[in-house]
């Protein structure tokens, strides 16, 4: 077996494993009953709402990548790229081990239009880069209200003048790493970067709605805040899980908040994003040929 064949199965083993462990470390800890019991009790509405919310966050997440594949001049037609990205998400969610979702584009793309793997690696990298900066940019917006209510700061002046620095700091210093090291992409930079924020802050107003939905609203800040951590700690994890649950668990331990629900908001989001990865199963059953812009 080649080394970087090995490689990847070994980084999949250790991901799929990190996501047991503190699964169920989690689950050790709790009553899983009583947090099914509280799932069970969920409004309807709010549950829906919340999927639209999430839905419409990877929707503009793949028009995103589009607009980094359009930059190096690659016209993939709008719908052959969410078509595409869906499927993505499937292979991403669905099959640990296996060829990731980034791949499978690489893979689809090259091998329909025989576009260059080096610069398709690229665009995707970029892509998840720019969400990246997104994450880090509403993270400091939301420490200023979070780490306020904690009192860690006596000044807000010195807080609030923290965080405009950091605010500013962030975007700048992902703008000088595209221009040195991938300058194709600098011209779509700040459209990109607001695709990422528009992105996350759809994520945001879903957490939100399940915040609602078990009635723990006067912990919102927290709660946003929390969940930005768990999406970039997902990265140890398979598809995010136990991570996010994890996380969730262990910031109500610290926050004294209640920990069956904390760990409710992480199982609900987790199970639809579930829901809406299984989109993608529709569109690689129909085998669905892809097309450029003519």
């Amino acid at each position: 077996m080649k080394k970087p064949r090995l490689k990847k199965i070994a980084g999949s083993v250790l991901k799929i494993g990190v996501s047991v462990l503190l699964f169920y470390f989690v689950v050790t800890k709790i009553s899983f009953a009583d947090v099914l019991t509280i799932i069970k009790n969920s409004h309807l509405f709010l549950i829906l709402a919340s999927g639209i919310f999430l839905l419409a966050s990877q929707w503009v997440s793949s028009i995103r990548l589009n607009t980094f594949f359009h930059s190096l001049g690659y016209y993939l037609s709008a719908k052959s790229n969410h078509i595409l990205y869906a499927i993505g998400m499937f292979y991403n969610f669905f099959i640990p081990g296996g060829i990731g979702g980034d791949a499978y584009k690489v893979y689809k793309l090259h091998k329909k239009f025989d576009w260059s793997v080096k610069k398709l690696s690229a665009a995707i990298f970029i892509d998840r880069f720019s969400g990246l900066s997104a994450i880090g940019m509403l993270l400091v917006l939301l420490a200023i209200p979070f780490v306020q209510s904690l009192g860690w700061f006596s000044s807000n002046s010195i807080l609030y003048t923290l965080g405009v620095l950091l605010f500013l700091l962030v975007p700048l210093l992902s703008l000088l790493l595209v221009q040195k090291l991938f300058p194709s992409f600098k011209n779509v930079y700040f459209k990109t970067l607001l695709y990422s924020l528009l992105v996350q802050s759809l994520q945001l107003v879903s957490v939100y709605c399940l915040v609602i939905n078990f009635g723990v609203s006067s912990d919102l800040i927290s709660y946003l805040f929390i969940f930005l951590i768990s999406v970039i700690l997902s990265i140890v994890s398979f598809a995010g899980i136990g991570v996010r649950e994890f996380v969730f668990y262990q910031a109500a331990d610290v926050l004294h908040y209640n920990k069956d629900i904390s760990v409710a908001i992480g199982l609900l989001f987790t199970f639809l994003t579930a829901i809406l990865s299984l989109i993608g199963v529709f569109f690689q059953i129909k085998k669905i040929d892809l097309k450029k812009v003519k």
